[in-house]
């Protein structure tokens, strides 16, 4: 009995008790500081990805999780916020511009044209330079238009609409046995390559096939049924709704 009692009373040593290491309390604060200024930078940086009302949430809920504002109120409007650029679609005369430049150093410009129409900004390839004679399949020649075309379009979210035209020489292969196939898969072409190039969305592409029906210039002589013959892409006008979707 004594001797159970002597054991009972007796204290462990500090020696023999086990320390866990620990770290000043500054610390702990300082890494809740630096783990949350890093998120708010990155979402920052992913804003360009994002859409705006997606960010305004995001950027609510890391000030109310920072006990800056009360839940349900948001302080920050991003048209006010240094360093974050909302990346405005491209001004129509800077998208022609730029189309014009690449047509210039690809030896194309006197086969590429541009314009500005009331529906929007509409291109004009003559088909000699996207095709064979009676092909659909596209050739290199004007692969550097339609390279930058596919980095306005990743830019801007314009609707696209990609036209073909023939001269009125009827067609009859085994491949196409009309002008309005021949139009159409010319159309289908130009689309495809600009879709899959850039990644883009198909359902921003319309394609139609004219034949002979919508000529530029008369079929009486070649150098007008070259005229005649041709691929148009029309950029439409952006609207707000197209805005808020990119």
């Amino acid at each position: 009995m004594g001797k159970h009692s002597k054991s009972s009373s007796q204290a462990a040593s500090p020696e023999e008790e086990m320390h866990l290491p620990t770290a000043p309390g500054w610390m702990v604060t300082f890494g809740d500081m630096s783990g949350l200024l890093m998120a708010f930078f990155v979402l920052m940086l992913a804003y360009s990805s994002v859409q705006k009302e997606s960010f305004e949430q995001a950027i609510s809920s890391f000030q109310q999780a920072m006990g800056i504002l009360p839940y349900g109120q948001s302080m920050i409007k991003f048209e006010q916020v240094p360093g974050i650029r909302l990346s405005p679609p491209l001004p129509p005369k800077e998208i022609m511009k730029r189309i014009r430049a690449a047509s210039y150093l690809a030896g194309l410009k006197g086969d590429v044209s541009v314009m500005q129409v009331k529906e929007g900004i509409r291109i004009t390839i003559q088909s000699p330079i996207l095709f064979d004679s009676g092909k659909s399949l596209l050739r290199p020649n004007a692969e550097p238009v339609l390279d930058e075309l596919v980095k306005i379009l990743k830019d801007n979210p314009n609707s696209v609409v990609v036209e073909g035209h023939t001269d009125n020489i009827p067609i009859n292969t085994s491949e196409f046995h009309s002008n309005w196939e021949l139009s159409t898969a010319r159309a289908i072409s130009v689309t495809r390559y600009l879709f899959e190039k850039g990644n883009l969305e198909p359902k921003r592409f319309t394609v139609a096939g004219y034949a002979e029906y919508h000529p530029v210039a008369s079929n009486d002589t070649p150098e007008d049924r070259q005229k005649n013959r041709r691929v148009e892409i029309l950029l439409k006008n952006i609207e707000p709704a197209d805005v808020s979707k990119s």
